[in-house]
């Protein structure tokens, strides 16, 4: 199995450096258009090949595409669509953990045409939630109410904002700006970021804030009879705020504004504002995750609860954040690259979860890597 990584940021880094060490598989190449990024890559994996590049570089990436076997897709969100769409067009399998904000499901008919497979976000929300979804759905002969809640926050916040990034700063602004999918009441709708905000005590973490992002991914395309599906972001308290401030008073607006004649993005200026504020402190980081799914089972109310809470790894240095999120992209990466998944076209998490065998695959490498699931049936 020759696989090729594409992005090697916080997350791709550890997706390369998990693969390379991994079974079964022969060869790991390393691409991003950073030299930076690779070098650090090297630091951590010397043995890896790399390969400065963009995938605007189309000739040279098609090229490199037809000598592997499979793709994982570790760029952030606005290029996520453009990676599958050129690896369907080499007919290359694909596993991808960008929330891209075009539909996937675009790129279906040819990806079928073309015989291949393409799991789009596959990370850990969207990605390892929906497995939970999926593993759920396998388990209740209806599906009534799936709420989930997910942050990656610091071990150690620092004030004002109380957040540090893990991942693309720019999808993060994503998530506090850009309208949220859910249904409520049986309807799929759009409601603001930010809103349904509450609070909620996590295990072995404390009181936290809760609200809407746009997280669901595939699933109220793959689950449309159920009749209540959230998303929840978790902060500590207080960061909702802020953030909704922010967005209200135009901060996360595209559209540009003049100063002194020169046209100024209210967003990007706001990034590179928030960047060094969201970059202090210790990178000791922790993920919390929990998703509850009620339904019916033979009649009978049933509550099956999802639980994870993640700690970065002091040893090796490697976040909660990029454990998490690598691990499911990797576990169903060798998944495909086995044959052990079937079905061409696009294939989402969730549907791989309804496979018992293969979610206990995904499941069972989180364990290898210390990544402690719980599953629980409450009634």
């Amino acid at each position: 199995m020759k696989i090729l990584v594409v992005g090697c940021g916080k997350v791709g880094s550890e997706i390369a450096r998990d693969l390379a060490g991994s079974d079964g598989v022969d060869s790991v190449v390393a691409m991003d258009a950073s030299s930076q990024n690779l070098k650090l890559l090297r630091k951590r994996v010397p043995k890896i090949t790399t390969v400065k590049l963009s995938i605007l570089q189309k000739p040279r990436f098609h090229a490199l595409l037809r000598k592997v076997d499979l793709v994982c897709g570790a760029l952030p969100g606005r290029l996520g669509f453009d990676l599958m769409t050129e690896t369907v067009k080499a007919g290359v399998d694909t596993v991808d953990i960008s929330y891209t904000p075009r539909d996937a499901f675009l790129l279906q008919r040819k990806a079928k045409e073309v015989g291949c497979r393409v799991v789009p976000q596959c990370g850990v929300a969207p990605g390892f939630t929906n497995m939970c979804v999926g593993d759920a759905s396998r388990r209740l002969d209806q599906m009534k109410s799936v709420e989930i809640f997910v942050g990656g926050l610091p071990e150690k916040p620092e004030p004002p904002l109380n957040y540090q990034i893990v991942f693309s700063l720019e999808d993060v602004v994503n998530e506090y700006s850009r309208p949220v999918q859910v249904i409520e009441n049986g309807k799929v709708k759009k409601v603001e970021a930010l809103s349904g905000r509450g609070l909620t005590s996590f295990p072995g973490v404390g009181r936290l804030e809760y609200f809407l992002t746009d997280g669901l991914g595939s699933l109220p395309r793959s689950y449309p009879r159920t009749r209540e599906m959230h998303e929840f972001t978790l902060r500590y308290p207080g960061h909702a705020d802020m953030m909704q401030t922010l967005r209200v008073l135009g901060f996360f607006e595209r559209n540009l504004v003049k100063i002194d004649g020169v046209g100024v993005e209210p967003r990007q200026l706001s990034i590179e504002l928030l960047r060094p504020a969201m970059s202090q402190g210790s990178p000791e980081d922790f993920l919390a995750l929990r998703v509850d799914v009620e339904g019916l089972s033979r009649g009978k109310k049933i509550h099956l609860r999802y639980r994870l809470l993640d700690h970065c790894n002091r040893r090796s240095g490697v976040s909660a954040m990029a454990r998490t999120t690598a691990y499911p992209c990797t576990s169903v990466a060798l998944l495909v690259g086995r044959g052990d998944i079937r079905e061409t076209g696009i294939v989402t998490p969730e549907r791989i979860a309804q496979d018992e065998s293969l979610f206990q695959f995904v499941v069972d490498r989180l364990d290898e890597h210390g990544v402690k699931v719980k599953m629980a049936t409450l009634n």
